[in-house]
């Protein structure tokens, strides 16, 4: 924080230069003074945790030795986790014990969703700068030069690989206008729209390459598209978030965000009514963009969170000024 002078006198006649008048190493927000000798500070500290829960001991421990992370994907084998340093932004990979860490992209990019190729030696993720729009990139895993996958104007989002890993599922944002979602032949760069995706986003495919599933613009309609058909049927109506296919294809799991009673879901192919996982009303959530309040899950099917753990103080200062 820094003063200034209004006006000269003799006994300051060197201008109106501004003056240090605190420092803290919090983040400092809104200030007010009281009677020219004390000033009111808002002031912070941000803290995030990344979580899993434990379905034993029914509560969310850290996870990742409880980084500041999000966005977490884990190869096909288990074996690596990829995700997004919420300190700036940037795309890490390690071991899924997060021992052998690589940086995989810098700021001033924020790398958000990533998504492992089947042969977990690419990884697609979300390219977010600042004033541009939003990007799906691809980059190697043991690092490398990135390349943009589809060049437009207009916001991507939720990169989702083909089973065979040929192929890249692209969404969009549907805050930007009408959405569709397109398929993206990585070797040809053939770009063809999933019909009937006309107003959906958010899609998954499924691992054994039979479903796609995607949500109505408002998140509160869950729907799956049968390649073997080409129909579009509705499984599901209620608010969902970040949803994400088990790894034997029999569920799909989903968090019900921004809600009085935030809770973490399943559903089977199959049915069309959740069950119940994990209640969330206690758990306070990370949520900024891209990712806002992102959930993910463990290779064993355990919900993944970040945890804000931020404080938020007010600061009486006694001014002392020179």
């Amino acid at each position: 924080m820094w003063a200034v002078r209004e006006t000269l006198d003799l006994f300051h006649p060197f201008g109106r230069r501004p003056f240090p008048i605190y420092g803290t190493p919090t983040d400092a927000g809104g200030w007010f003074p009281v009677d020219g000798k004390r000033l009111f500070l808002a002031g912070g500290q941000e803290r995030r945790e990344l979580v899993s829960y434990d379905a034993q001991r029914n509560e969310f421990l850290p996870f990742l030795s409880g980084g500041a992370f999000r966005g977490v994907d884990f190869s096909s084998n288990g074996q690596s986790v990829a995700y997004e340093n919420i300190a700036d932004g940037a795309l890490w990979r390690s071991r899924a014990d997060g021992t052998d860490r690589l940086q995989l992209t810098y700021p001033p990019v924020a790398a958000g969703l990533p998504r492992w190729s089947p042969d977990s030696t690419q990884i697609a993720y979300l390219d977010v700068r600042p004033g541009q729009a939003w990007k799906i990139f691809v980059i190697p895993s043991a690092g490398g030069s990135p390349h943009e996958v589809l060049s437009e104007t207009r916001d991507q989002a939720d990169p989702v690989w083909s089973p065979d890993g040929k192929k890249l599922i692209v969404g969009q944002d549907p805050s930007g206008g009408p959405t569709v979602i397109r398929s993206v032949n990585l070797t040809t760069r053939e770009v063809s729209a999933i019909p009937g995706s006309e107003g959906l986003f958010s899609p998954r495919w499924s691992p054994d390459g039979r479903y796609l599933a995607a949500m109505n613009a408002q998140s509160t309609k869950l729907l799956l598209y049968d390649f073997k058909t080409q129909k579009w049927s509705a499984w599901t109506s209620e608010l969902i978030g970040f949803p994400n296919w088990s790894r034997d294809e029999t569920y799909l799991y989903y968090d019900s965000p921004f809600t009085d009673h935030p809770t973490f879901r399943r559903i089977k192919v199959g049915q069309t009514h959740s069950e119940l996982l994990v209640d969330l009303k206690g758990l306070l959530r990370y949520s900024r963009p891209p990712a806002f309040g992102w959930s993910g899950i463990s290779p064993d099917g355990s919900p993944l969170m970040s945890r804000d753990l931020s404080t938020d103080e007010i600061y009486a200062l006694d001014l002392e000024l020179p």
